[in-house]
């Protein structure tokens, strides 16, 4: 069941791992974008956090994104979040990441979870700019 929980990878972009990506650096970064990720990230955790769930709308996620992040999965997924890790803390942004071809963008956040557990948080976006993928993982300094 940890396996699972530290493995959440409702990563809806086919082809993602064969897809070769690079880092970006400051300048390139769409920082517009990037501040609606990490407001995805503050609202999704709040509303966990409070009992209830957030709410994808066809602007900022793939049908496919909102249909496998149901409000009873997030509950699901958000239990055993906090039973492995303990409550939700923080998070802090790490770097972001696009494929050769542009069409994603892989935004990484350093998130807090009880007493020290650090866990990796990363929001794909695709090429139309709603989120695509979500990650929960352990934590590791490389993509």
């Amino acid at each position: 069941m940890k396996t699972f929980l530290i493995f959440l990878c409702l990563l809806l972009s086919t082809g993602v791992y064969s897809q070769e990506f690079k880092q970006l650096d400051d300048a390139k970064i769409n920082h517009q974008q990037l501040q609606f990720v990490k407001k995805f990230v503050a609202d999704y955790f709040a509303e966990q956090a409070a009992g209830g769930y957030y709410a994808f709308s066809d602007n900022t996620a793939t049908d496919a994104m909102s249909n496998a992040l149901s409000a009873s999965k997030q509950k699901t997924v958000y239990d055993q979040l906090t039973s492995a890790f303990g409550a939700f803390k923080s998070f802090s942004y790490v770097q972001t990441w696009v494929d050769n071809n542009s069409h994603l963008t892989i935004y990484r956040f350093k998130g807090t979870f009880g007493t020290n557990n650090f866990l990796e948080i990363r929001v794909v976006m695709n090429y139309q700019g709603k989120i695509a993928g979500f990650f929960i993982k352990p934590w590791s300094e490389t993509l």
